[in-house]
């Protein structure tokens, strides 16, 4: 029998047990994850001197978040969605979807079909039944550091922008349907920690299970009307790697009127 596990963050005392439905999932998971930042990194090009200041005040570093210095000007070092996650607060509730199978052409992001079946759209996968395997405070789970900003010399742009969302319960999209939830373990969920830009305390930056990141699948994200850009560098051989030159927010034309 196929199966595959989903993952559910909320307050603990309000993660689903055996019984409940795909929508009960759905709506737990609304009280544990409900914002975010997206973040972007771009390396300054070495023969490039404008100044943030310069790039604000041109266009080019806009709320947008777009890589000011043109889409051929080197990599993204970073493009990513930060969820805003508590393990002091929250807990996680591990679910087995059985019966999982590819989903059908068409439909919506979860959508009920005949006899009861729940159709998945993010994960393509069809749920007949649904088990709770485990429930327990995120500040029980196990910890891990990463590395997050760059850690080569040089000097960077990063643009941030918060936003409120709303996502799905997570998966695993790296592992195959057909492989067997019943060999669930709990230690091998991990949060993960990272220092992000000068903070002083690691930040959480999301969840592993078995060393591959849990994804939460947005259902909506609503950006607020603000941005921030900072000019920063690295120096790995400096006392302090990390040094903000200068930082500068900018608004979306709703947000000027």
């Amino acid at each position: 029998m196929a199966s595959a596990l989903v993952f559910v963050l909320a307050p603990e005392e309000q993660l689903p047990a055996d019984g409940a439905g795909w929508n009960d999932l759905l709506q737990a998971q609304t009280q544990g994850l409900r914002s975010g930042v997206t973040l972007r990194l771009f390396p300054v090009p070495t023969a490039n001197e404008s100044s943030l200041d310069s790039l604000i005040s041109q266009g080019l570093a806009d709320i947008r978040g777009l890589n000011p210095y043109g889409a051929n000007q080197g990599r993204t070092v970073c493009d990513a969605l930060v969820p805003h996650i508590d393990p002091r607060s929250l807990g996680l509730g591990v679910y087995e979807l059985s019966d999982a199978a590819s989903e059908p052409s068409g439909g919506t992001d979860s959508e009920q079909v005949a006899d009861q079946v729940l159709i998945h759209r993010s994960s393509g996968l069809t749920i007949r039944s649904m088990r709770c395997l485990d429930r327990f405070a995120l500040r029980d789970a196990e910890n891990e550091t990463c590395w997050f900003y760059p850690t080569e010399p040089g000097s960077y742009l990063s643009w941030e922008s918060r936003c409120q969302l709303r996502s799905e319960p997570g998966f695993l999209p790296e592992i195959p349907r057909q492989d067997s939830a019943s060999d669930y373990r709990r230690d091998h969920i991990h949060v993960l920690w990272s220092l992000m830009a000068d903070d002083r305390a690691l930040t959480c930056v999301g969840l592993t299970y078995a060393k591959r990141r849990i994804e939460w699948p947005l259902l909506r994200s609503e950006p607020e009307e603000c941005a921030t850009w900072t000019a920063f560098r690295i120096d790995p051989m400096a006392e302090e790697s990390y040094e903000e030159l200068t930082s500068i927010s900018v608004f979306g034309a709703e947000s000027k009127t």
